[in-house]
């Protein structure tokens, strides 16, 4: 095998230094055997020494005399018992929290799954999450995700681990008044490193009291060179005062022409409400016009409650299947459309998505496409087509379990593929920074076309009306 020289030279003095630690241990046992050598009955640890590259190891006696002894039928739940202790009675830090080990394990048994959405939420967590559903809360105002295996500048070391950002700042938020970004990696919340920190831990540790600061470390990427080494990065401390934030995920615009804009950011308790009141208003028209379209913006949507999507989903389509489950004992289950919930919208729809339109957003693009109800413009959606459930802990946490994933009423399984648009049009800069470029731009050409003549005048996207 080649090595480097430089790689050669430190592999000698790891073998250097491991011989003079092993000679000089060796030395100082013989010579006061009384302080320099464990008890024979000590069955935990035995003598220290050290590998060849200087890290040290704790050898069993048992495995020194080739004498080991184990039990393979032990239950698995004793092994961690006996970890546990390992812990408590070893590690170099005397004070260990039996909460945070217990923590800790339920969180690597998770992970262990392979399902980055089965997680374990604390007291504080779970309290957390039902709050943001609720569309109320204190904090920062900006919509959180977790990326995985993140490598950025050398402030981001521990490289590898997870890493929360911001998908996008609440608008009138601390965090869009404060200049906050989509894209924007939190290094740390108060001093406290953010590296392979959940998303629900991550939401705790920002949400407190009212009026309350709390100081964010912020890495920003400045550019996308070819090679990721000439990437350069902003790392920056931005203090923050918590505030109260009302989620109205529903925004209605008149664009010119009599286009109704209907943005749906999130899919919580609000939602079908919000999103019922709307169409109700773009079915009457506008100031005694009739609506010409509907584009209904599902862009940046991270999803939410599943009986949202279905309630909204019902709102367009008046039967059938607006999602179907794959459950984990192989049987499919039905979510049919509610009767009550359909208004009967007779214009042309488009519906918008982009990489970041996930979940429940994805139930409702998806029901709407198969069913021939919308044209689906912009990008491929996100790729999430599993369903969690919430169980309860006696502890007042709770696990989310994906049981099942979901596919189209088509039986489509999106899962880590997405939605491929109809219209695939690929978001502009103006796109990201106002959602008013080239993806809706097309939108409002292809409801035009629906109604006029192939050579008409495109309409414009701006001076919007606001609802």
């Amino acid at each position: 095998m080649k090595i480097s020289s430089r790689g050669a030279h430190f592999a000698v003095l790891g073998l250097a230094f491991g011989a003079a630690f092993g000679a000089g241990y060796g030395a100082r046992a013989n010579q006061y055997p009384s302080q320099w050598r464990w008890p024979e009955t000590a069955s935990a640890i035995a003598p220290l020494t050290r590998t060849a590259d200087g890290n040290v190891m704790l050898q069993p006696i048992a495995a020194q005399k080739n004498t080991r002894t184990y039990k393979p039928d032990l239950r698995p739940y004793e092994t961690l018992d006996e970890v546990r202790r390992a812990i408590k009675e070893n590690f170099v830090k005397t004070k260990v929290d039996d909460a945070d080990i217990t923590t800790g394990a339920i969180r690597g048994m998770l992970k262990s799954l392979g399902d980055r959405f089965t997680r374990y939420l604390t007291p504080e967590d779970y309290n957390e999450f039902l709050t943001s559903n609720k569309g109320e809360f204190v904090g920062i105002g900006a919509r959180i995700d977790i990326k995985d295996d993140y490598a950025g500048s050398p402030q981001a070391k521990p490289w590898g681990g997870s890493r929360p950002y911001i998908v996008e700042p609440i608008e009138g938020g601390p965090a869009e008044k404060a200049g906050l970004k989509r894209g924007d990696v939190i290094l740390a919340i108060d001093g406290k490193s953010t590296v392979d920190m959940s998303d629900d831990a991550t939401v705790a540790y920002i949400r407190g009291e009212r009026g309350k600061p709390v100081t964010l470390k912020i890495e920003r990427k400045l550019n996308a060179p070819k090679n990721p080494r000439d990437t350069k990065y902003n790392v920056f401390d931005v203090v923050l005062n918590r505030d109260t934030i009302e989620m109205h995920p529903v925004k209605l615009q008149w664009l010119p022409g009599q286009i109704a804009w209907l943005k749906l950011d999130e899919f919580n308790e609000k939602t079908d409400s919000e999103v019922g009141d709307a169409l109700r208003k773009i079915k009457a028209g506008n100031d005694g016009a009739p609506a010409k379209g509907l584009i209904f913006d599902m862009r940046d949507n991270p999803g939410g409650l599943l009986n949202a999507a279905v309630d909204v989903g019902s709102r367009f389509i008046s039967s059938g299947p607006i999602v179907i489950t794959h459950e984990r004992d192989g049987k499919e289950r039905e979510y049919k459309a509610e009767a009550d919930h359909y208004l009967g919208l007779k214009m042309p729809v488009t519906v918008l998505i982009d990489r970041y339109s996930a979940s429940a957003a994805e139930i409702v693009t998806g029901a709407l496409k198969d069913t021939g109800k919308a044209t689906v413009i912009g990008e491929q959606s996100f790729g999430k087509a599993s369903v969690q459930v919430l169980v309860d802990l006696k502890n007042g946490g709770a696990l989310v379990i994906t049981t099942a994933k979901y596919l189209t009423p088509s039986k489509f399984d999106l899962s880590e593929k997405g939605i491929a648009p109809d219209i695939a049009v690929a978001s502009s800069p103006e796109d990201e920074k106002s959602g008013r470029g080239a993806v809706l731009q097309r939108a409002v050409d292809f409801i035009n076309g629906k109604k006029t003549d192939a050579g008409a005048m495109t309409a414009k996207v701006d001076e919007p009306k606001t609802e």
